[in-house]
């Protein structure tokens, strides 16, 4: 099969006045470790694999390859549609591709739609309003402490040691960190106290799943960033049987709420009385090769997934998804 690797790097982040090259604006992006990776898995498996930069120039590069399926892991620059601009092009082109399409990379991408879905569809996340003005934020109903993020962002970008907040003036001084750095309404959701979990999918296969552990309560991405963390992570989560079901469960009923496909990884917390609550929801989870970054990999791994099997399941589930017939080595 012949295979495109869509993706856009952390090496080649263009030019923007408001978020130079190390702004962790761009902490989505990929490393180019992860492209090769991919590719190296793709083809010890039998495929022809090719890398693509993801960006206004791939249409004629993508036409001339004429790929059987198109690898999709990309963030996107710009805008609050970013994760779902490259599957509206490869739609338009007619290409087939891993992951969600529009809806569902747009539904996932909007934390604020997506908590609006899930009570439509009766699954379980905490309470929460949008505020889209910064000078206006409203005292709402929510008792303290309340949990303050981007509505439209992923990786913990604009969540900081300051994201959980207590007070009325607290709240203020957040609302505006993040209006400020990110120029995008904010969410405003009351705080789950209790334990974190990382929750994968692959295929309809849940992965074992992860806890996630730090000694502030929640997951910032200082502490996604820094080498010298005390967040640590243990998988299989030790919880019984029962809620290693529930989780599983619910995180299935979230992919088909947002309308998502063949791999994700998505986050919850349960409170001190065991209830579960989706925090959000990632349709491109990292793929890098170490597990020790990347959680969906360490999932895998747990799973008995090797990288290669991991990657080449990816391709198997969609293909079956897609109705794809296609031998390989074509």
């Amino acid at each position: 099969m012949r295979i495109a690797v869509l993706a856009n790097l952390k090496d080649d982040v263009p030019f923007d006045e408001e978020h130079p090259p190390d702004d962790d604006y761009w902490d989505d992006l990929d490393d180019p470790k992860t492209v090769r990776a991919i590719l190296r898995s793709l083809r010890k498996h039998g495929h022809q694999a090719k890398y693509f930069a993801a960006n206004v120039s791939m249409v004629r590069r993508l036409l001339n390859y004429k790929p059987d399926l198109c690898f999709n892991i990309c963030e996107g620059y710009f805008g609050e549609s970013r994760e779902a601009q490259v599957p509206a092009l490869l739609d338009m082109l007619r290409l087939p591709y891993t992951g969600a399409g529009v809806l569902g990379m747009s539904l996932a991408h909007n934390k604020y739609m997506a908590k609006k879905v899930f009570g439509w569809v009766g699954l379980p996340t905490a309470d929460y309003y949008l505020v889209t003005d910064p000078d206006q934020v409203p005292t709402n109903h929510l008792v303290y402490p309340l949990f303050v993020k981007p509505a439209h962002e992923g990786t913990s970008i604009g969540i900081n040691k300051d994201a959980r907040v207590t007070t009325y003036e607290h709240l203020v001084k957040q609302v505006g960190w993040v209006w400020k750095k990110l120029k995008s309404p904010v969410l405003v959701e009351q705080y789950v106290e209790g334990r974190e979990f990382t929750v994968s999918v692959l295929g309809k296969e849940v992965l074992p799943i992860i806890e996630i552990v730090s000694p502030t309560g929640f997951y910032s991405n200082e502490q996604k960033e820094d080498d010298n963390t005390e967040v640590y992570r243990v998988c299989p989560a030790h919880i019984s049987e029962e809620k290693t079901d529930e989780l599983g469960r619910i995180a299935l009923a979230a992919m088909q709420a947002l309308d998502l496909y063949d791999f994700c990884r998505m986050d919850l917390r349960m409170d001190n009385n065991g209830n579960v609550y989706i925090l959000e929801v990632n349709p491109l989870p990292l793929l890098y090769p170490d597990p020790r970054q990347a959680s969906f990999v360490y999932s895998a791994n747990a799973a008995g997934y090797s990288y290669d099997q991991m990657i080449n399941k990816i391709v198997e589930v969609t293909t079956e998804r897609l109705g794809i017939k296609i031998p390989m080595n074509n």
